[in-house]
């Protein structure tokens, strides 16, 4: 059992991996994706480092608003792009590799606004929440039939907007939220998660471009396999959040 064991992760690992042009792209999203000293850091940053080792490949991770990440992600072939929600709507639009990361979503509002009171998500249609081009939580309130949107370039837009009461609510991961605050020097106790979004609290994937090369998927499959039975992966995992 052991031997076959063995031979299993030697072929997961031995990926026939051509010399195909490939860039990655992403944005800046603590604790899953961000930069220091224009190195990339975070949670599924490490774990796609992680895959490129596994892999013998060197490639510089670039960093853009999520919006033109999407972009490069749907316009050029060869592009690995992370950390992006699997949607129905996205099913088809890339090839999915797998999942890195665990994510909650919620509802947010600024604590001082008593107005908005969200129990459900028929009460959250009353309200006008923020949401950014490109993103899975605009997608997801677009096919539920949210009827007040306020649509902007970026994620800290919205929360700017709703610090500055522009906003009912906005829908954010919950542990980025947190760390999005700190960078602008927000305080966390003006403001309260009222509701779950529970269509959009399980896994952060990464994925490749249409057209991307198909021993190139492959492999990066197979490595990201590999670091999940090495125990690289819940290595990372355990770095950034408390799981057993």
């Amino acid at each position: 059992m052991k031997i076959r064991i063995v031979i299993l992760f030697l072929l997961l690992i031995a990926s026939p991996l051509r010399a195909e042009p490939l860039r990655i792209v992403t944005e800046d999203f603590p604790p899953y994706n961000f930069q220091v000293d224009n190195k990339a850091k975070g949670l599924c940053s490490e774990i796609v480092q992680a895959v490129l080792k596994q892999l013998n490949l060197q490639v510089t991770i670039e960093f853009y608003p999520w919006a033109r990440a999407y972009e490069i992600a749907q316009a050029e072939k060869n592009i690995l792009i992370y950390s992006i929600g699997r949607l129905p709507e996205r099913e088809a639009l890339f090839h999915w590799v797998g999942a890195i990361a665990p994510i909650k979503t919620s509802l947010y509002k600024l604590k001082s606004n008593n107005s908005v009171q969200v129990n459900s998500i028929i009460q959250a249609k009353k309200y006008l929440i923020g949401a950014s081009l490109g993103d899975m939580k605009l997608i997801y309130l677009q096919r539920h039939q949210f009827p007040y949107l306020k649509i902007v370039s970026s994620h800290i837009l919205n929360i700017r907007l709703l610090a500055n009461n522009r906003i009912d609510l906005i829908a954010f991961d919950e542990a980025s939220f947190a760390q999005k605050l700190q960078d602008e020097n927000l305080d966390a106790s003006l403001f309260e998660r009222v509701f779950r979004l529970d269509e959009l609290s399980a896994q952060t994937y990464m994925a490749f471009s249409p057209g991307s090369d198909t021993d190139l998927i492959r492999a990066f499959r197979n490595g990201l396999k590999a670091i999940k039975m090495n125990g690289i992966y819940n290595q990372i995992q355990m770095r950034y959040f408390n799981i057993e």
